[in-house]
């Protein structure tokens, strides 16, 4: 089973599945997979746009046809590259926010424990 097929399909350890989701080091390390495939998506789409570019030049006038194909195709290939922009950005802006998570949560735990012990303070008084 692909990596991709894997991820979609949400194969993931026997531990994870029996606590309701994956760990938030699981869900780190499939969104840096997933960052790491569309990135190399990412490179070969740059590729084939530059070489459909070329293309188009050597063609240029003397095949008309050929030469729009060639431009057709790269502006699919840019479609699809702005899509993976995208994706990338909110994987990345997923990936920031579970990696912050950690902090945020031993945040609210410590002024939770201060808050309790102010509590205490002013039972005193």
């Amino acid at each position: 089973m692909s990596k991709i097929s894997r991820f979609f399909k949400g194969g993931g350890s026997a531990a994870s599945k029996g606590r309701g989701g994956p760990s938030p080091q699981e869900a780190l390390a499939r969104l840096r997979e997933t960052e790491e495939m569309l990135s190399k998506k990412q490179e070969y789409l740059e590729t084939r746009i530059e070489r459909e570019l070329l293309l188009a030049r050597q063609h240029g006038t003397k095949n008309k046809r050929a030469a729009l194909q060639a431009l057709k195709r790269k502006k699919r290939y840019e479609k699809q590259l702005s899509q993976i922009d995208g994706t990338l950005s909110t994987i990345e802006f997923q990936r920031e926010a579970l990696e912050n998570s950690h902090t945020n949560t031993e945040v609210l735990k410590n002024m939770g424990y201060a808050a309790q012990a102010m509590k205490k303070v002013h039972e005193n008084m």
